[in-house]
């Protein structure tokens, strides 16, 4: 060992190394509980502390709301749907269209047609499933499915992201399920 050299430069990496490792896992602690908040799945909830309300707080519509929900909320997915769909169709009629506009707008029909086959296939999946009463919307973030239910059993969850993961390719990150009692 030479005299006058204190660390190597293989000590001084791992040293390097260590602090860039330290700085991870101080930021990962830092920052992960407000991300953990955000990603919340039904049926993953714990009670941690005691000092909790007995007061209930209502969480979805009321039972009389209930009943016409799915539908009206069917007919409005289903009219915007037909509205997108006119304009689509009427952008293709002008006979002044670009190529690429004409381009686009047969896209856009092309992907309005397969969110609406998906959506088709969710709902009657999850009917199968024994969710009777069920709504999904598509749109370019992801899949919200509402359900009818008193409160999703862990099992439920995964049973409903398990159709929709399957039948979209999309993470269970971008699936939000929305209970309605029933």
């Amino acid at each position: 060992m030479k005299k006058g050299k204190v660390f190597t430069s293989g000590q001084l990496a791992l040293v390097a190394m260590v602090l860039v490792l330290g700085a991870a896992v101080w930021l990962n602690t830092r920052y992960s509980g407000k991300l953990a908040q955000k990603t919340k799945y039904l049926g993953e909830t714990a009670l941690v502390g005691s000092d909790v309300s007995s007061e209930a707080v209502p969480t979805a519509a009321k039972p009389t709301e209930t009943e016409d929900y799915f539908e009206r909320s069917a007919q409005k997915r289903d009219a915007a749907y037909q509205e997108a769909e006119e304009t689509a169709e009427a952008m293709l009629k002008n006979e002044s269209l670009s190529t690429e506009e004409r381009k686009s707008a047969t896209e856009s029909l092309a992907k309005l047609a397969k969110r609406k086959v998906d959506e088709a296939e969710i709902e009657n999946l999850l009917t199968a499933k024994g969710f009777q009463k069920n709504l999904v919307v598509i749109n370019d973030t992801g899949v919200t499915v509402v359900v009818q239910s008193e409160g999703l059993l862990a099992s439920q969850t995964v049973q409903i992201q398990d159709v929709v993961t399957a039948q979209c390719g999309v993470g269970l990150n971008n699936v939000k399920i929305v209970t309605v009692d029933g």
